[in-house]
């Protein structure tokens, strides 16, 4: 493999990509929220306390090990005395392999035959790109799964003895960067399968077969140790990341995978898909991004999602084509947002896609000058447009650094560091910057830094109001639009058992800004703080209890009553043998008396387990204005056969628009096997 044979153009392209990325990074200082996540458990590892978040928490907290360990590297480098130091570190090795990357490509379009005008489109999209230069310098792994993508696409174009040694290379090199590579690996040898051509290949498809399975062991080879010393070391070779975001979004379904697939060139002009976001700029859809833009983005990206259809474009177009394709269906359906660092992997596909159109197009025959023009044009207009958004989100994402990151989301962490006590805990959902500069206990939504969490949703369900009754955090950081949620979903949490501690708030350092993509800089121009006053947790022996207030035992009409105040939870483990459950439920008396009364509740029971939950009781009781709902109601629930052994019974009590004497009540569950 002589990747600098011919050095001039080689060299070229490497360093100029190598000092683009580093250009964008000394411009921007961009760094991103989650390479905070990432970052902690690395200088943890550095300074002697283990590769996790919380000394002594053996919790798989990042996603790439390259991404994890590199840092780790870094911050050794510096004697772990220079985080700034570890990070410029890190960076010169993601611009350095970006820079491989440019010349995997190059190479590429060499092997291919390109004219030196496509093969420079083709690297000038790619060392231009604004996610690509963003997430390959602001902390994130990106860098890497573009040198090994581009790394993979060449050796499956290179037919020598040692291909298999290439492929196996890449395919771990893409392993050890993001674990869910395996798709990217599965799409491109697939696409080289289907549409391989003997003639150029050289091999049939038998023996690529046979290639890809020597391919494969190699890649095991490689990738098994990291498994199974992340199998060891946290008792699984899942990243917790991975677990936490499980259950938000719709269970998952072949069906609806298939379904995904056929509608994605409709989804992505309904923003409803991944596939419009790979050539536009990250949380474009929050507003003020050019019509012109979106609309030409959303063009390119349906036209390289369909190529792979068409059976006269050349082998590489269908291939990356396919592949496009196929990502976006997987970034689609299954994760419940496209974050936009996923992306980049299905841009520089996108953009070997486009230059096999572009080389076709220039190569074409008949009307030679007059395809070549329009084709040459075309791509000259894209990598303007393209050219255009790289500098206007540079400037979004230094104006995104210095206001929000630096002067919002440090100086809140900092704030904690400063003001919180040993010990506490601390709620919110922009995990970085807050839990690496407080160096509290997290609890993150959805809880990628925190066991608990991911318990609690099990148990309780998404709703933040009750997941921090549960949880009952010290602190709680919340945006304007959370504040509005938890108030909306339990009046009153906020009032009576926290206060606000300290704001935070750039919001008019915001407005004042003249760049695109300022209103996705507003969402995090403002935060509250809250410190919690009161006790939320009244645990019982028999239940895990969370209210507003104690849970005293009383005796209403002859039965013994716990109570969990609305808004309240209980949860209940199930016994094994148990097939049914009965109890009782109610308001205390005099809740429906004087004024102000009760408005009523929604008392809810819910089997929950890992991966799912079956509402056994909704009911709203209203003691006010219904005289009958002022007994106490009674319940007798069949419990489903099929439940997994990990089962437990959540008591919800739900508010109605106060919380004013909701004095709701629980019996302790009977459980029993007959009826």
């Amino acid at each position: 493999m002589k990747l600098f044979s011919k050095t001039s153009p080689a060299l070229l392209v490497f360093f100029g990509v190598f000092f683009v990325t580093l250009l964008f990074s000394a411009f921007t200082n961009h760094i991103w929220e989650d390479y905070f996540i990432t970052y902690r458990s690395s200088k943890n590892l550095a300074t002697g306390h283990g590769l996790v978040f919380n000394h002594g928490e053996k919790l798989h907290t990042f996603t790439s090990p390259l991404g994890v360990l590199l840092p780790a590297v870094c911050s050794l480098l510096t004697a772990n005395r220079s985080d700034v130091g570890a990070l410029w570190l890190f960076r010169i090795m993601c611009a350095l392999a970006l820079g491989g990357a440019a010349v995997f490509l190059l190479q590429t379009a060499t092997i291919l035959r390109y004219s030196g005008l496509v093969a420079l489109f083709v690297v000038t999209w790619f060392g231009t790109d604004a996610k690509i230069l963003d997430f390959s310098s602001n902390g994130m792994e990106t860098a890497f799964m573009m040198l090994f993508l581009a790394y993979a696409f060449w050796a499956h174009l290179s037919p020598e003895p040692r291909q298999w040694r290439h492929l196996g290379l890449a395919w771990s090199g893409l392993m050890w960067t993001r674990p869910d590579s395996f798709v990217y690996v599965g799409l491109l040898a697939a696409g080289f399968w289907f549409f391989n051509e003997p003639a150029g290949s050289k091999r049939s498809r038998s023996e690529l077969l046979a290639v890809y399975l020597k391919a494969g062991l190699l890649t095991t080879l490689l990738y098994a140790p990291w498994l199974a010393w992340a199998a060891w070391y946290y008792g699984t070779p899942v990243p917790h990341t991975i677990i936490a975001k499980g259950g938000i979004g719709d269970p998952h379904t072949l069906t609806g995978l298939l379904l995904t697939a056929v509608r994605l060139p409709y989804l992505a002009w309904t923003q409803s898909a991944s596939l419009e976001l790979a050539f536009l700029p990250s949380y474009y859809m929050i507003g003020d991004w050019p019509n012109t833009t979106i609309i030409a983005s959303r063009v390119l990206a349906t036209i390289c999602a369909l190529l792979w259809l068409v059976p006269k474009a050349r082998l590489e177009t269908r291939v990356a084509s396919f592949a496009f394709f196929g990502a976006h269906v997987y970034l689609t359906y299954f994760p419940y947002f496209p974050f936009p660092w996923y992306l980049p992997s299905t841009t520089i596909l996108g953009f070997i896609c486009l230059g096999g159109v572009l080389a076709q197009a220039v190569g074409t025959v008949a009307r030679a000058n007059f395809a070549r023009g329009v084709a040459i044009s075309l791509a000259s207009l894209f990598l303007a447009l393209s050219l255009w958004s790289t500098v206007q989100v540079a400037r979004q994402v230094k104006a995104q650094q210095t206001i929000v990151e630096e002067g919002n989301r440090r100086r809140i962490g900092e704030w904690l560091h400063e003001h919180a006590a040993r010990g506490d805990t601390v709620f919110m959902e922009p995990l970085g910057y807050i839990g690496f500069y407080s160096g509290l206990k997290t609890y993150d939504f959805p809880g990628m830094s925190s066991s608990e969490m991911v318990r609690a949703r099990k148990l309780v369900g998404n709703e933040w109001s009750v997941l921090i009754q549960y949880l009952q955090p010290i602190w709680l950081v919340l945006r304007p639009s959370e504040v509005e949620r938890i108030n909306r979903e339990t009046p009153g949490l906020l009032r009576d058992a926290y206060q606000m501690a300290q704001e935070f708030n750039r919001l008019a350092d915001v407005e004042k800004l003249e760049t695109y993509g300022k209103r996705y800089l507003e969402l995090d121009s403002r935060f509250t703080v809250y410190h919690r006053n009161r006790q939320l947790r009244h645990d019982a022996p028999y239940a895990e209890i969370s209210s507003l207030y104690p849970s005293p035992m009383q005796n209403i009409e002859g039965f013994e009553m716990l109570m969990v105040h609305a808004p309240g939870v209980m949860v209940v483990r199930i016994p094994p043998d148990a097939k049914f459950v009965d109890g009782h439920y109610g308001f205390s008396p005099g809740a429906d008396e004087g004024e102000p009364r009760t408005d009523g509740a929604v008392f809810r029971i819910e089997l929950r387990s890992r991966d799912r939950s079956v509402t056994l009781l909704n009911e709203a009781v209203d003691p006010a204005t219904l005289p009958e709902h002022r007994k106490v109601q009674h319940y007798h629930l069949a419990l489903p056969a099929d439940r997994e052994a990990d089962s437990a019974l959540t008591f919800l009590t739900l508010p109605g628009n106060t919380t004013t004497k909701d004095w709701t009540h629980w019996s302790v569950p009977d459980f029993h096997a007959k009826p």
